[in-house]
């Protein structure tokens, strides 16, 4: 009875990687994008209990749920140039902090624009903070920013970027490329103008991840195949006797 449970959780722990592997090749081609790692771990126990004499009492354990460590790799894609003032890259650990209907997030996708409001914005509509947690108010000039992220238009400084480093625990994505974390760290990239950070998903290493995950999942599925025929066969014999 353990092989089937062992090689049903193994599938839906293979399932959950597939999944991953499945998200970082849909947003391959998707900027700031981070990819999702899952890797299958082990598997974790569960006591069975029955009735006796009036109590629960355990009476063996069974291989019932997969542990299958998740994260999100948090180091920039690599950098593409567009020559766009109004697009920001990022060249080391960090990134841009935004303003969401959800509250503050994080992203690494700097394909900005000014609004009719002349307000810094992302591509699907968030407010770029500055490093004072405020929305940046810009003239319809172009303007120029530093490797520090501080802003120039028309010859002086208008606001410095909010910038920030992630401690790699606890990020969740939000989608579009957008992230909530609780804790920051000190920022040490330098600000790219005239470029993109794109997907950090490597297809290569996906491709192969999937490869694994399917052979696993087939092993696993005639595991399963297997110990339910042999089951089948058990009851029927017992019946008989």
């Amino acid at each position: 009875m353990n092989a089937l449970y062992t090689g049903a959780s193994g599938l839906l722990a293979q399932h959950q990687i597939l999944q991953s592997v499945a998200g970082n090749l849909a947003n391959q081609n998707s900027a700031g994008y981070l990819s999702q790692e899952s890797q299958a771990i082990g598997f974790l126990p569960q006591t069975v209990m029955a009735p006796r004499s009036g109590s629960l009492v355990p009476i063996g354990q069974v291989i019932t749920e997969p542990a299958v460590l998740s994260g999100l790799n948090l180091n920039p894609g690599q950098i593409k140039s567009t020559n766009l003032y109004t697009d920001l890259a990022i060249s080391g650990q960090g990134f841009f902090t935004v303003k969401t209907p959800q509250g503050v997030a994080y992203t690494q996708d700097g394909r900005f624009s000014v609004n009719s409001r002349g307000e810094l914005m992302t591509q699907t509509g968030d407010l770029v903070l500055s490093s004072q947690g405020r929305p940046i108010v810009l003239t319809a000039s172009p303007f120029s920013v530093n490797t520090a992220g501080q802003i120039i238009q028309n010859g002086r400084p208008v606001a410095t970027l909010g910038l920030t480093d992630l401690a790699n625990q606890g990020v969740k994505a939000m989608g579009n490329s957008v992230y909530q974390a609780p804790k920051r760290l000190a920022f040490t990239g330098q600000v790219v103008q005239g470029a993109i950070n794109l997907s950090n998903s490597n297809m290569t290493q996906q491709t192969m991840t999937m490869m694994q995950a399917e052979q696993t999942y087939q092993a696993l599925t005639t595991l399963v195949n297997e110990e339910s025929s042999r089951l089948k066969t058990a009851g029927s014999l017992s019946v008989i006797a």
